[in-house]
């Protein structure tokens, strides 16, 4: 199978969309698929090749990858229009099967299909905005369009509702790349690493660091929890949430991490958190099953989290993780306590993590990809 992927972005980012897209091309390149990803490149845009991307991402995969001169990198809803366009006369489409994205305009598609094509997509967005439930109804109907792909069953329904054939929709939770996690540390050679107190309860946050992420909410259960500190790992410089957190003494921010560095400080952790805040989702909009509770999984330790529908899909109270109600911090702390206080519950809690994230690894999402692209190809 050879597949085209066409992404927005120009530059090397940290952004949570296109460390998805990397660790998916790299996988269905590890899988024995043909991929090529498509960069738009502005004038001031650096050259980039697929060996620059595998060590910024710290992937691996044999994927190759082609710079097309373009105005129009970005996610503007015009500018993915246009870029749309210029990648679908674009030269490398010649020899593919199908071509494979994230881009949304993919969704209400207004020209003609060159090629087959899938999308691969995170939010539920026929229920953000309905009257774009036509336009997906009608795109899905399409002989060219192969179907979606969501990262969690939660989205799916939004298209279900919408009016997308069942075999149209292929739910592919995301992963995390095990290599990530090795070498597999005890708590106490991780904290020795990392220069942190020994005996001290550790609570770490690891990902992006801004307002829409909750983050009130974790800096409000640091407040009522000051005998424990508070690792919040992703800065990328003084922002709002930075500045929050500088008067409170058991809350540490650290720089942002790649991939293959992040797991000694989910190690060194007594707990890891997502925010127990229901703005991200409901608000906002950005954070459906976040990507951090793949690495969380993995790195069998007892997770702390909100009771919300995308998260409930993979987290279960009592079995993998504690779930308390959003916005009660109160209730967030009285779970860290329980956690603190209850070594079996801790074990039990991180052993099933493990078990439940044996199963989500980018691996076992290009598989689940392809065989989907091969089915629907064939049909």
């Amino acid at each position: 199978m050879r597949l085209a992927y066409p992404v927005l972005w120009s530059r090397l980012g940290r952004e949570a969309s296109q460390e998805q897209t990397m660790g998916t091309v790299a996988a269905l390149a590890r899988l024995g698929v043909d991929v090529t990803l498509i960069l738009p490149r502005g004038p001031a845009d650096r050259p980039l090749d697929a060996e620059a991307v595998r060590a910024w991402f710290g992937v691996r995969g044999d994927f190759g990858l082609v710079q097309r001169p373009s105005r129009w990198a970005g996610e503007h809803a015009v500018r993915s229009t246009l870029w749309m366009r210029q990648v679908l006369g674009d030269p490398a489409l010649a020899g593919a099967d199908l071509v494979y994205s994230r881009v949304p305009v993919m969704l209400a598609w207004p020209g003609p299909y060159p090629l087959p094509f899938a999308t691969d997509l995170y939010r539920p967005w026929p229920d953000d905005w309905p009257w774009l439930r036509p336009f997906v109804r009608r795109t899905a109907g399409r002989r060219a369009c192969l179907g979606y792909v969501l990262h969690s069953a939660f989205a799916a329904r939004s298209y279900a509702r919408a009016g997308v054939p069942e075999e149209k929709l292929l739910v592919a939770h995301n992963g995390v790349d095990p290599q990530w996690l090795k070498p597999r540390l005890a708590r106490a050679e991780a904290r020795a690493a990392l220069g942190l107190p020994a005996a001290r309860p550790i609570a770490v946050y690891a990902g992006r660091i801004n307002r829409r992420k909750g983050l009130d909410q974790l800096l409000a259960l640091a407040d009522l929890r000051p005998e424990t500190l508070f690792l919040l790992v992703g800065s990328e410089g003084d922002g709002a949430i930075e500045s929050d957190a500088a008067p409170r003494p058991n809350v540490a921010i650290v720089a942002w991490q790649p991939p293959g560095r992040l797991a000694p400080y989910l190690y060194a952790a007594d707990l890891l958190l997502i925010p127990a805040s229901a703005a991200p989702l409901e608000r906002h909009g950005t954070c459906v099953l976040p990507m951090k509770t793949f690495f969380y999984l993995a790195a069998a330790r007892p997770i702390l989290a909100p009771a919300t529908p995308d998260t409930a899909e993979l987290l279960k109270d009592g079995e993998n993780a504690l779930l308390v109600p959003p916005d009660r911090p109160e209730a967030a702390a009285a779970a860290l306590d329980r956690i603190l206080a209850d070594a079996p519950l801790a074990a039990r809690l991180a052993e099933q993590a493990a078990k439940t994230a044996a199963t989500l690894s980018w691996d076992a999402r290009a598989e689940r990809i392809a065989a989907f692209l091969a089915e629907r190809l064939a049909g």
